[in-house]
Order: C-alpha cells, then structure tokens, then sequence
C-alpha cells in the first residue's frame, strides 16, 4: 500500500499474522553525506522517560527486544520491533532521521520508509511512504513515521514531519537531554539522568551538542489522550504566571481550557478539542495563540455555543497565529462570521494517476485563500470573494491503491477553518470522476 504524508491506519488492516515487523529508511542526498537515524520508544505524557528505549548507533538494542537497529549505514536504517515485547508504559514508537553535521532536509533527492513483515512466502512489504526534499525547507530533521496504540490497537502513521534542529534538538523534545562524558555524547531521559541511568557510551559517531530551548512550561501529553488525563493542560495556564508562555508538545490536549490572564500558548501543531464548545474561553487581555488546532468535535444540539471553538468575551482579545479551527470563532469581528462550509468530504473511490474532479458550493463571511494539505489534491480558485461561490477540488496522479488524508484550509486573518478529506483509490485503472457537486450550502438549511 502507498501512503502518502498523514496517512494513517491500523496494523491489522495491513496484517494479521505478526506483531514482529521491519521499519527500513532509505535515502538519497548528494550534499548531506550521513543522516542519524533513531527510534524513540515513548510513553503516555509523551515522554523519553526509559532511555533503554531510545534505539540508535550508541545504544542499538531496547530490553526484551521490543525494538533492534540491526542495520546502519550512512544514508539507510533498517529496525525491527516486536510489539508483544513492547512493554505497555511506552505508546508510541516514533521513526526520526536528522541530519548529522550541516545541511537540511530540502536538500534530498528522495526518501523512502517502508514497512515489512516476515510472511510465509519471504519479506512481504505492507506500506511505502516515498517523500523528497521539496516536500520540507530548512528542517534539519524529520519525525518520519510512527507506530502508535490507540483504542487498544496498534497503529501507523506516515507522518512526515519537518522538524527544525538535529538529533539534540529531537532529544530535548521529548524530554531527554545530553551529557558530558570525557568528551563523548550520551543520550538520557528525564527520569534516567536522576537516577544515573544513562546510555552507553559512543566510541564513533556522536549526536550534535545540545541546542538550547527557551524557558517555557512544557505540557507532558499522550497520543492519543487519555480520559484521566483531562484538566491538565487547564492546571498548567493556572500555574502559568501572567505574561508567561505555555509550550504544548505534540499530540493532543482535551478541552475545554479557560485563559484569564495575559500568556502565550504555543501550540507547535497540537489540538485542544472537546466534544462541545467552547473549546477555548479567553477572558483576558494580552492573550497570542499561536501555531494549534481548536476542534468541537461532536457539538450537541440544543446545548448554547456547542459548536463553538474559541469564544473571546468582551473584556479579552486575542492574537492569532496559524489557528486552524473546527468550530465557530465568536467574539472577534475579523474571524467571526457564519462559514458555510462542509464538516467533512468523502470522495469515495476514485481512478487512480488521473485527474478526478469535484465540486462543492460554500458561502463565506469574507474573503479568504484555499489550499489543500494532501498532495496530489488542488482547490480551483485558490483566491476566494466574500459570498456564495464554487469550488473545484482536483484530485490527480495519485497511485493506485492509495488512501487520501488531510484537510483543505480556508486562511483569513491568521485563522485557517478546516475541512477533513478522505478517499481512496481503486486498485485497478478506472474511468476518471468528472465534476459531481457533493456538497452546496443547502445542505446545512
């Protein structure tokens, strides 16, 4: 199966025959000469919390097996893992490449994760995930894939993501750090270096030196989240003193959270959601959300600002930067507005390397930029007038056998509204979709 970048789904759609697997990354860069490659075993607060599960040239065996580098060379890894052996306080196996000396992702000329399993006939190859350098700009690093838990089951995801710094920096965001040893790099966690717990030793490579990070409360989180773990991310933003900055870690954060004082909450791509809105309340002055997703989830009929995501009263304001939300902003006279969008589109099956074609009827408050964040996926006109209008959604040369996952984003005044896509397409080649209008205003009166 071909993922493409966000693509998620669960092992046992992929097989249900081994819980023993092969994680191989491939590739190829004629200005970076060697890439440090690391799986980082991490657990419910999204945390390196055991560093015997950081696997890498210096440490290349976790305990029990769970997980063995047994492969390395200077531009390709390949790991093998084992689930049974994967104790349950570690959720998350997360795939990373950094480059190791100077350059940056965008320089690579291709790149391939792929995942595979011992089957009766040899090495079957479940999924590929191929990217290039052009898909990322300065990151020096990538979180590329990771396998997670997840309503009791395992899961993939081709995630894909840039990340600005090299493996110190990776390290630090999980909640390890450096030490110093006669002049050789060790990796520790943050419950290890208490305990002088500490990885073995290098005697070749050596991660980059540390990189220094700004003082700011960091929001211990899991993926997905647990229940018992509501009202924690609240507890925080009142710990928080007046003027302070919240830094979220990935993942996300359930809501509903209440800020009434001046602060900064840094999101670094995370999610706040609750079920019913308002997600986010400001009730302050001074307040910049910066970089997060606000989603109301399942909002409820008949329950007052349900389908709220952040509601500003009158005695706050609030700066945004890059918010993406699933729900309406009130309170704000530049974001607020009744977007006539849909919540959700499915395009079902759709021919593969050909140009599908979609419409779909909005009505917007005020003018905005559309784009899709699938690739493959383009939005016909990309410039959109305040008002009812059309919209063209091209889904094109996409391989077959290929499931689509992402968003399509309206971008106005530092907000970007959302909207999940998926589909998929037919193994086989199959007559193209021409222009059906799925969707039109009317559909939410």
């Amino acid at each position: 199966m071909q993922f493409v970048r966000g693509q998620r789904a669960k092992l046992s759609q992929l097989s249900n025959r081994t819980k023993r697997f092969n994680a191989e990354i491939v590739l190829q860069s004629v200005q970076v000469p060697v890439f440090d490659f690391v799986c980082f075993g991490i657990d419910a607060h999204g945390q390196l919390s055991d560093d015997r599960y950081m696997v890498f040239f210096n440490q290349k065996q976790a305990p029990g097996d769970a997980v063995t580098l047994e492969e390395l060379q200077d531009k390709n890894a390949k790991f093998t893992f084992d689930l049974d052996a994967v104790p349950p306080e570690i959720t998350r196996l997360v795939f990373t490449v950094s480059v190791d000396g100077t350059g940056i992702m965008a320089s690579l000329n291709s790149g391939l994760f792929s995942l595979k399993e011992e089957g009766v006939s040899g090495q079957q190859t479940l999924l590929e995930y191929k990217f290039v350098g052009s898909d990322f700009q300065t990151e020096s690093a990538l979180m590329l894939a990771e396998i997670y838990r997840k309503d009791g089951e395992w899961r993939v995801w081709a995630q894909g993501q840039g990340f600005a710094g090299n493996l110190s920096a990776l390290l630090a965001h999980f909640g390890g750090q450096e030490i110093e040893d006669s002049g050789a790099s060790a990796a520790t966690s943050s419950q290890a270096s208490t305990s002088g717990n500490t990885a073995p030793q290098s005697s070749s490579r050596q991660p980059s030196p540390p990189v220094s990070a700004p003082a700011v409360i960091s929001v211990p989180v899991s993926l997905p989240l647990a229940p018992s773990r509501a009202g924690v991310l609240q507890e925080t933003i009142a710990q928080t003193p007046a003027g302070g900055v919240v830094s979220l870690t990935r993942g996300e954060h359930q809501g509903p959270i209440y800020v009434d004082k001046p602060l900064t909450l840094q999101g670094n791509g995370a999610v706040i959601w609750a079920s019913n809105g308002p997600v986010i309340v400001v009730q302050s002055t001074g307040v910049s959300l910066q970089d997060i997703e606000v989603e109301a989830t399942a909002p409820e009929e008949g329950i007052e600002n349900s389908e709220v995501a952040l509601l500003v009263a009158p005695q706050g304001n609030v700066q945004l930067t890059n918010v993406r939300t699933r729900g309406r902003i009130v309170g704000i006279p530049e974001a607020d507005g009744e977007w006539k969008i849909p919540t959700y589109l499915n395009f079902g099956e759709i021919a593969p390397r050909a140009t599908n074609s979609f419409g779909i009827e909005i009505d917007t408050p005020r003018a905005c930029e559309v784009k899709s964040t699938v690739s493959g996926v383009t939005i016909v006109p990309k410039c959109l007038e305040k008002g009812r209008q059309n919209l063209e959604i091209r889904v094109e040369n996409i391989s077959s056998d290929t499931f689509l996952t992402g968003n399509i984003e309206f971008l106005t005044n530092g907000v970007v509204r959302t909207i999940p896509i998926s589909g998929h397409t037919a193994s086989q080649p199959c007559n193209p979709v021409k222009n059906p209008l799925i969707w039109s205003v009317d559909a939410i009166s």
